[in-house]
């Protein structure tokens, strides 16, 4: 079920981008990235970032695009995404190397969030 709900918000999200809804695509990449979380795999690869960080991320991304694009909205997911952080997450976090290089605006708040639970 959990793969199948994966692969209708991979859909949307490629729907919403296909008709200019930027903001709902993001939102429906969130979803996706919250179902890819449960198959986190023991790799020692930076990659395995976005499985942890991507639902939050994504989220914090689409609020900032609703909002024209400001970068505030987006900090400000990213500040409440890491108050709400339990820490058992920086502690998977650091069996990891950090968020990698590149990935737009969407890397750069994963790399923030990153930074800000190690």
């Amino acid at each position: 079920a959990l793969r199948d709900a994966a692969w209708a918000a991979q859909r949307a999200s490629h729907d919403a981008r296909e008709e200019g809804q930027a903001a709902a695509s993001e939102a429906a990449r969130a979803a996706v990235a919250a179902a890819g979380a449960a198959f986190l795999h023991p790799l020692v690869k930076a990659a395995q970032v976005k499985h942890i960080l991507g639902s939050a991320v994504h989220a914090a991304r689409a609020c900032e695009l609703a909002a024209g694009s400001d970068p505030a909205v987006g900090a400000e997911r990213i500040a409440r995404a890491k108050a709400l952080a339990p820490p058992a997450v920086a502690d998977v976090l650091r069996r990891y190397p950090a968020a990698p290089p590149g990935g737009g605006r969407v890397g750069d708040l994963m790399r923030r969030l990153d930074a800000s639970l190690r």
